[in-house]
């Protein structure tokens, strides 16, 4: 920081961030000084809603610190952190450590987004592997808060905290709102101790907050669905989605074991806006915000919005599940956040995406008869999505790369219309087999090279052997990847 002489002098020294920054601090050409954004410290940063707050934050040039149970950097957690978020600075604390486990992160930080909370519903001692921690580790995050001098704290709650099994149905007209508590559920199960752990701490949340003269707000999320940002599999939102694609909750529903109620959604992205916009938002303060769908779904119907594009994939058409009539109300959210919920077509797809791309699921394509691949000599620069059945001509030696990344060779593949050449990875390569092996190439890309068609597998592509004992007869002759083009205007 700048010092300077006599009540409200100007700077005489300051460190002036930029290329032709002034010796007095002053704004070179060009230039000119913007407001620091203040630091925010987000717990449990690792979760599922943690981490698209933090991407949030981090986009919206906020300083952002994180907790971790531990910090070590050969913990894979805190590899996967770093490696997302490089900008990100941890902390290690534990929601039942007390209040001196979050001092050293919160020094400084001007807000903090509170979202450890343990979130299973598979678990021996409800009280004493949920209520327990979720209560503890809000009495010491809030209070640690106010030694700190925070200015605001967000609480992610749930919905869960909003209306219970017991009393849900009984009334078809009633509109569950942030005026409605969970006062009815009994902790005899993990799922209902889940929702016990949530009651108890947005209470004590609160409790605390007129104690300790402190600034909270909380957002009330449902099940929250949407693109994940790591390959963490031990989330339920995350578990969710793989069952799904992977054939687990086809094969439970076929044994009569997809069991559960339906329920309200909301997209994690979704979620991360309201959590910055109640931290931001005076207004925001010492209130309560529902965010979710405004009904309940099943597993299987939340499954059938995938749509045609995830047809190649076991998703269940059929469940136990008990149906919910419920209703929900987000309008406070809206009127004082500007939050609008996405359309969970979207969420799901995008969902489904991220697991396949994350390698949560393995990537499947529906599998295409002979008659329905593409031909090699149709192949044009501008080609997309292209589907290929071709025997292998040969395979080049991998070239050397100076990142030490894995190398590249190119591969000459062809059909009876002609050959084309693929650069393709070493595992692509092992994928694809020997000379003289009928290959399939599917949803491939064209890049062009100097002038010069080439094909690539990439990120959603596939290359895989051919097993129907098809014979495909290359027409040498004709090289696609000899034919050279060039850009013009249009």
């Amino acid at each position: 920081k700048g010092k300077g002489k006599g009540k409200g002098a100007a700077p005489s020294k300051g460190k002036g961030k930029g290329k032709g920054a002034t010796a007095k601090g002053g704004a070179g050409k060009g230039e000119k000084w913007v407001q620091v954004k203040p630091t925010v410290l987000v717990t449990g940063c690792a979760g599922f809603v943690a981490t698209s707050v933090v991407k949030k934050l981090l986009s919206l040039k906020y300083k952002v610190r994180g907790t971790m149970r531990t910090i070590d950097p050969s913990n894979d957690r805190v590899a996967n952190m770093k490696r997302l978020f490089p900008e990100l600075e941890l902390f290690e604390a534990d929601l039942l450590s007390g209040e001196e486990s979050f001092e050293k992160a919160m020094a400084g930080c001007k807000y903090v987004m509170h979202c450890a909370s343990p979130f299973k519903l598979s678990c021996a001692d409800p009280q004493k592997e949920l209520i327990e921690p979720a209560v503890k580790g809000t009495e010491a995050v809030l209070k640690a808060a106010a030694k700190a001098g925070v200015s605001r704290v967000v609480v992610t709650s749930s919905v869960a905290a909003v209306f219970s099994l017991s009393e849900a149905g009984k009334d078809k007209d009633k509109v569950w709102s942030e005026e409605d508590w969970n006062d009815a559920d009994e902790p005899t199960d993990p799922v209902r101790g889940y929702r016990v752990s949530k009651v108890r701490a947005e209470k004590r949340a609160w409790e605390l907050a007129k104690e300790l003269d402190l600034s909270v707000s909380v957002i009330c999320p449902s099940f929250v669905i949407g693109p994940m940002l790591s390959s963490r599999a031990d989330g339920e939102s995350v578990s969710f989605m793989k069952d799904i694609l992977d054939g687990t909750a086809k094969a439970k529903a076929a044994k009569g074991e997809l069991k559960g109620v339906a329920k309200p959604v909301v997209d994690v992205r979704d979620v991360a806006h309201a959590h910055v916009q109640a931290m931001e938002k005076e207004e925001a303060a010492g209130k309560r915000f529902l965010v979710t769908s405004e009904a309940c779904h099943t597993q299987v119907q939340l499954a059938a919005m995938l749509g045609d594009r995830f047809k190649a994939y076991p998703v269940p058409t059929e469940s136990q599940e008990a149906a919910m009539d419920l209703k929900f109300s987000s309008k406070r959210a809206q009127d004082i956040l500007g939050w609008k919920a996405k359309p969970i077509e979207v969420s799901m797809r995008d969902m489904a995406n991220a697991a396949i791309r994350l390698g949560l699921c393995e990537r499947k394509f529906v599998k295409k008869a002979a008659a329905d691949f593409g031909k090699v000599g149709d192949i044009l620069p501008n080609s997309k999505g292209v589907y290929l059945l071709a025997s292998v001509v040969s395979i080049g030696q991998a070239e050397e790369t100076r990142s030490g990344a894995e190398g590249i060779s190119e591969v000459v593949v062809g059909d009876d219309t002609g050959v084309v050449t693929f650069r393709l990875t070493k595992s692509e390569v092992e994928a694809l087999g020997s000379v003289g092996q009928v290959v399939e190439f599917r949803n491939c890309g064209v890049k062009m090279v100097k002038g010069y068609i080439r094909l690539i597998a990439g990120k959603w592509g596939k290359v895989a052997k051919h097993e129907d004992g098809t014979t495909v007869v290359p027409k040498k002759d004709k090289d696609v990847s000899a034919i050279e083009y060039e850009l013009v205007a249009a």
